[in-house]
């Protein structure tokens, strides 16, 4: 048998955002490098936090939710800084369910073109991690006329999108998941032709795969 240590964590700024507000400027301090040979107490906040917020979301308190969802999960997938010394922290915790909860929020709060431009900070801030909530969220959750609209967005934003604008890439590869989800190799096929200058050759090939 052995004895468990648990933790109970108690905001003391008076609220999420403002608690979670002076922890990121902590974080930014240096409090928390080197966090894994510490006890991972920068980890165990984090976690605090998010468990916190998803409270927010599920009491569908979606302005909260979203401030603060953005706010830690922004500042984890910035690559420009190490604040914790993990070689990957975003591994260690359940961002699609955070992303997904996150996009929610977006479609209950914010127009289509807020939408979108929340869409595109998100591309530009996640840099080389994946995540396949922020689209499936966005594709199942707008009703087909906003679906539409959104997709305009995009479109447009592809079409301006340059060989090393690596980011925007994902607007090009969420328009070719449509077709394909829907075994449209035909429309598929055509994207690939349209966009091929950008993302290769090999598109066509990928059309099988799901």
């Amino acid at each position: 048998m052995k004895v468990v240590k648990t933790y109970s964590y108690a905001l003391t700024e008076g609220t999420l955002e403002k608690d979670l507000d002076k922890f990121i400027r902590d974080t930014k301090n240096g409090a928390y490098q080197f966090d894994y040979k510490y006890g991972q107490e920068g980890l165990k906040l984090i976690k605090a936090y998010f468990r916190l917020i998803e409270e927010e979301f599920k009491k569908q308190n979606y302005s909260v939710a979203r401030a603060c969802y953005k706010k830690l999960m922004f500042l984890l997938l910035q690559n420009e800084y190490n604040y914790f010394d993990y070689e990957d922290i975003v591994g260690k915790l359940n961002f699609e369910k955070f992303i997904g909860n996150y996009f929610i929020c977006l479609i209950k709060l914010c127009t289509i073109e807020e939408l979108f431009n929340e869409y595109v900070e998100y591309l530009k801030i996640k840099e080389d991690y994946y995540f396949e909530s922020a689209d499936k969220t966005i594709l199942a959750e707008l009703s087909e006329q906003n679906k539409r609209e959104f997709l305009i967005f995009v479109e447009k934003a592809a079409e301006k999108t340059k060989n090393d604008d690596y980011a925007m890439h994902d607007l090009i590869h969420l328009l070719l998941s449509i077709p394909k989800s829907k075994g449209d190799r035909a429309t598929y096929n055509q994207l690939c032709e349209k966009y091929e200058k950008i993302l290769g050759e090999d598109l066509k090939e990928d059309f099988e795969s799901q």
